[in-house]
């Protein structure tokens, strides 16, 4: 009876473990392996716990000796479903990451990308800024509840170590759900851009102008300075109109989301 229950708590810690690695604000390389780690083995105790005598899935319970083949399959789908979850969370944050790669490289700053801890591609620093007060924002809003929420729902829509997840875990709702987070995403990461975009604009108009007006002028030595002012300008002033959008944005991809919970 011991081998069931550790191969049982081994697939609870293998989606866990996924869903902690995939996770935005959480998965990233800027969070220490020691805490992504023991998040991981804390979920996994506790649905083990909570799970009781259900841990042991009839896979493995009517298998006896257990069969290494059907085990690691499990174990891959465990790992799958995991994964799969904490990249359709991920899309809550991700009209922030539009927004803030649109504005960098309207404001010309995509010739000065810096690494970023928390993604293996370098970054723009406006995108970095502006994931990082969307993070504060997430978690000021009890966000990570949804997190939780998504992921105690596979564990009661996904029996544990199910070859198969239809029709248990609505494989049509779910694929909705996150094509329709993707669209999202574009549409709220433009909106969230729009008014700063729209004064870079007409500054690149007035810029054609003065240009048009005075042709000696050298419109690369004075065009990127011009168009980086008005830019953080515009940011500044408008700090706070953002801050309500990003809210609205996190608050309408929760939504989106919750239909997977």
């Amino acid at each position: 009876m011991i081998e069931p229950l550790v191969l049982s708590f081994a697939l609870i810690l293998a989606r866990t473990g996924a869903f902690v690695a995939a996770l935005p604000l959480l998965g990233g390389k800027a969070t220490p392996r020691t805490v992504k780690v023991g998040l991981a083995a804390a979920l996994a105790v506790l649905y083990f716990r909570l799970l009781g005598s259900s841990a042991t899935p009839p896979v493995l319970a009517d298998s006896e000796p257990v069969s290494w083949l059907v085990f690691g399959i499990v174990l891959g789908k465990e790992v799958l479903l995991g994964a799969f979850l904490g990249y359709v969370m991920s899309l809550v944050l991700l009209p922030v990451q539009i927004a803030g790669d649109y504005l960098g490289q309207e404001m010309g700053l995509a010739l000065a990308t810096q690494t970023d801890p928390s993604a293996t591609n370098p970054s723009l620093v406006i995108s970095q800024l502006f994931q990082m007060l969307a993070g504060l924002l997430f978690f000021g809003l009890n966000g990570h509840h949804l997190f939780l929420a998504a992921l105690h729902s596979t564990f009661l829509y996904v029996p544990l170590g199910g070859l198969s997840l239809v029709p248990t875990f609505r494989v049509g709702t779910a694929m909705a759900a996150m094509m329709g987070g993707l669209s999202s995403a574009q549409e709220w990461g433009l909106v969230l851009a729009a008014p700063v975009g729209a004064l870079l604009f007409l500054g690149s108009i007035v810029l054609a102008l003065i240009t048009r007006a005075a042709p000696q002028m050298n419109l690369f030595s004075i065009g990127f300075a011009l168009r980086i002012a008005i830019g953080l300008a515009a940011l500044f002033v408008l700090l706070p109109d953002f801050i309500f959008a990003v809210m609205r944005c996190i608050a309408h991809m929760s939504t989106l989301l919750e239909r997977l919970v």
